[in-house]
């Protein structure tokens, strides 16, 4: 194409496409590139669906897997991201969960000026659409649909009042200040329907003529020239192809905007060569600072039926009416109904755990989640901000590879303090009423994990990463810092990210309505930029 694009966004995630729907909002030319297809189809849109059918599925599902973790005994973990119009934010559980605010008096303390509570708060609510009304802390109007809980289930129900009766307080809105206590979530959904960033931002502009969005567009580079990005390569169905930009924005992901990076000639000059690429400018932190939330499952067999072994033809044809008809039912769930937000000691200002309890019985493992065949509950059990830290690097110069992650969950011990603790807790909230009541026996961690060795044990040896990796692009001034403050990539003009990999220490929660913040904030950058409003 001979056109010059304002923007050309890669990725259309969470924040990408908050980028390339606000800026098109604004009359900007702009071109979005996605690798994967289209979102149009039930395994994305039914939120049970998802579960059973896109994760760990190619047509939807990059199906990263890690390096074995010498922290965890070798331990491999599997890290499923979108492969489809939206992203991850196409397969993911859809939980609504911000940031907590010192969050963001730690970044803005860590050199990124205008990261603090009070700025990024404007730009949560910008994005939002929530069926509870406006506040100070909400808004609506928004293009991301947040809407309550439209399925429940007694085991739900007893969770939440069993964290109430061990002293945790009840939250009516998870997401207002302290993030301290139980409560139910609230999802980005619309009328039961999954509410993606590209569902939420670009889809509502089909047919704009200043939008252009390609699906099986598999970017191999960024175009640089003279210390500045002027466009990308990319690949589709065995052609390749180059557009030109006046800026670019990279929105891949934590897992892949550091490879993309790299690819391109920015990243650990050594590291580059090694590879046989070009170096067109030397980032030592490109790929470092790898984090995850790591966590441990707490499982448990139960005397009432659950969703996972309510799936026969009736059950199926039963809820997918539902769900067609008014949007409600399991075949609306997300992934959690209730999560709760604890400290490890007494002392602590904010929490530092978090718990997601689901009706169902399941596990994650080495190849992704796996369902049960019996009536059984599930609580996750996370960390908020570990200590650990991984790095990724390139497995081979070749785009079509994937990069090589190594995550090494657990190389602090405090982080592995921190999860017994939380674990700890996790088993006293299920040995007391009214939970108790439905629990027959303990899967996990099991009856024989009693000492402090067996839970050291068990952590080092079942903890997995919740699928939330973040920080590889970190966002700062010192030497390690990948992107300044207005998300610019350090040294090369022009170039911004917008993703989780932006994250010098990742939130504490789940990532999908940060990343939509950061998205949104991006959307301001490149606007200033391309007005010449900053250098």
């Amino acid at each position: 194409m001979s056109t010059v694009f304002d923007c050309i966004v890669v990725g259309s995630g969470s924040g990408g496409s908050a980028v390339a729907g606000r800026l098109a909002e604004r009359g900007k030319m702009i071109a979005l590139l996605e690798a994967g297809g289209s979102d149009y189809r039930l395994a994305v849109m039914m939120p049970a669906a998802t579960y059973l059918t896109a994760i760990g599925n190619p047509r939807y599902d990059w199906r990263y897997v890690a390096r074995a973790d010498a922290t965890r005994g070798g331990r491999r973990d599997y890290m499923p991201r979108g492969k489809v119009l939206g992203g991850s934010s196409s397969i993911n559980g859809m939980l609504y969960v911000r940031g907590q605010p010192e969050d963001f008096e730690d970044w803005a303390a860590q050199g990124c000026t205008g990261w603090d509570f009070n700025n990024v708060l404007p730009y949560y609510k910008r994005a939002e659409d929530n069926e509870r009304g406006a506040d100070e802390y909400h808004a609506v109007g928004g293009p991301l649909g947040v809407s309550n809980l439209r399925v429940s289930h007694p085991l739900s129900t007893a969770f939440l009042e069993t964290c109430e009766r061990i002293g945790l307080p009840r939250m009516a809105d998870l997401n207002r200040p302290p993030q301290y206590g139980v409560g139910y979530v609230q999802a980005t959904q619309r009328n039961g329907r999954r509410c993606s960033s590209y569902h939420a931002y670009v889809r509502p502009l089909r047919g704009k003529r200043n939008l252009l969005t390609v699906t099986q567009a598999h970017v191999t580079r960024i175009l640089i020239e003279r210390g500045r990005a002027v466009g990308v390569e990319f690949s589709r169905r065995g052609e390749v192809s180059r557009l030109r930009a006046r800026s670019v924005v990279l929105a891949a992901g934590a897992l892949a905007s550091p490879q993309i990076l790299m690819l391109s000639g920015v990243g650990p000059a050594a590291h580059l060569k090694e590879h046989g690429i070009e170096v067109k400018h030397d980032l030592e932190g490109v790929g470092r600072n790898f984090q995850d939330h790591a966590g441990t499952s707490h499982i448990v067999w139960t005397n009432i039926p659950t969703y996972n072994v309510q799936n026969t033809r009736l059950h199926q044809l039963l809820y997918v009416t539902w769900w067609l008809a008014l949007g409600r039912g399991p075949a609306s769930t997300p992934d959690a109904h209730v999560l709760a937000f604890a400290r490890t000691k007494a002392g602590l200002n904010r929490s530092d755990i978090q718990f997601h309890f689901t009706p169902a019985g399941y596990d994650l493992d080495e190849k992704g989640p796996v369902l049960f065949d019996k009536p059984a509950a599930t609580a996750l059990n996370n960390l908020h901000r570990p200590a650990s830290r991984g790095f990724i690097e390139l497995a081979s110069p070749s785009p079509f590879d994937p990069p090589a992650i190594q995550p090494n969950l657990l190389a602090e011990e405090e982080d592995v303090r921190k999860l017994i603790a939380g674990a700890k807790l996790l088993r006293q909230v299920f040995d007391t009423q009214p939970l108790k009541t439905f629990v027959q026996g303990e899967f996990k961690p099991g009856a024989d994990v009693q000492t402090e060795d067996e839970w050291v044990a068990y952590v080092r040896g079942s903890s997995i990463g919740i699928y939330h990796p973040a920080g590889t692009c970190k966002m700062g001034t010192g030497p390690e810092a990948v992107v300044d403050p207005r998300l610019n990539v350090r040294g090369v003009e022009g170039l911004f990210v917008a993703d989780a990999s932006i994250m010098p220490v990742v939130v504490s929660g789940n990532l999908n309505a940060s990343c939509m913040m950061i998205g949104e904030r991006c959307a301001d950058f490149v606007q200033a930029h391309l007005d010449g409003r900053v250098s």
